[in-house]
């Protein structure tokens, strides 16, 4: 096939795949999921999208774009899928570059009635299932400029996508890219490194420590058993661990994502569990400094 022909071939529907696993989560009961987006690699389809491409048109996305199940809200119509409008499931709210990669974090609609049945399934099958179901996204868009370039690592050609019309990301069961990890509701990727909007400081929410003195405590807490070694014996145990260890330097920088992983790897949890225990130390430092103490 001659670059011609390949270009020809290159559907104008361009599909960047991949998320990552979920670890149900919310935020003042609205409902958040954290995907990455694209991260440059070629894809089944033998394509590459450039994130400067996605960066460019970041604010169309955010300002008209939605989130729905396989593109069907875009494509449904053309064929023939009976209220296709239905399977949109959410919005984006904010989309984050980190080098190669692009990260969208996506609100999931919730509520009562037809329009909210699908958001409420995919919902459900992220934190009613065990394991949690695998979801991966797939960025759809109008393709406005794509050339044909040989990848310098297998020296094959691929078309590159160097300019879009970004208006959408479908959540698949099949990803296209397969070089993307999968879904999470915990902040991940650039979204790990900010917590929160504004931020916060893990070193100053730590300069008191959350480590305790047992011959200084009272009542119930005197009496409370602390793990000499290995998996934490509850989550006041995790949390005076994870603090000596940040302390300590041994998670470099801090964050969500650096957390999580120490957790698996010093302590032996499982991702669900590392997350969780994750998520409730990063908020129980953002209640700390919100009180100043």
């Amino acid at each position: 096939m001659n670059d011609a022909e390949l270009l020809a071939a290159a559907p104008d529907t361009i599909s960047i795949a991949g998320v990552f696993k979920a670890t149900p989560r919310t935020e003042g009961g609205k409902r958040f999921l954290f995907c990455e987006a694209s991260n440059e690699g070629t894809d089944l389809q033998n394509e590459t999208i450039v994130a400067k491409a996605l960066q460019e048109s970041a604010d169309y996305y955010l300002r008209y774009g939605n989130v729905d199940i396989e593109h069907f809200t875009k494509i449904g119509p053309r064929l023939g899928i009976p209220d296709s409008a239905t399977y949109e499931i959410g919005q984006p709210k904010e989309v984050r570059p980190s080098g190669n990669q692009t990260f969208v974090k996506c609100e999931i609609y919730s509520g009562n009635g037809p329009a909210a049945e699908k958001a409420n399934q995919f919902w459900s099958s992220l934190t009613d299932c065990h394991p949690p179901a695998r979801w991966y996204a797939s960025v759809g868009g109008q393709a406005l400029n794509k050339a044909v370039e040989v990848d310098p690592k297998t020296q094959s050609r691929r078309v590159i996508i160097k300019s879009l019309r970004w208006h959408n990301i479908g959540m698949s069961k099949t990803p296209v890219n397969q070089h993307v990890d999968a879904c999470a509701t915990v902040p991940v990727g650039a979204f790990a490194k900010c917590w929160t909007p504004g931020g916060f400081d893990i070193t100053k929410a730590l300069t008191a420590g959350y480590g305790t003195d047992s011959a200084a405590l009272t009542g119930g807490g005197s009496l409370r058993e602390q793990s000499l070694q290995g998996k934490p014996l509850n989550y006041f145990d995790y949390r005076e661990q994870i603090s000596k260890a940040i302390r300590d330097g041994k998670l470099g920088t801090p964050c969500a994502q650096s957390i999580k992983e120490f957790s698996e790897r010093a302590f032996g949890m499982g991702p669900d569990e590392a997350a969780e225990h994750t998520e409730r130390f990063m908020l129980d430092l953002r209640n700390r400094i919100k009180r100043g103490t």
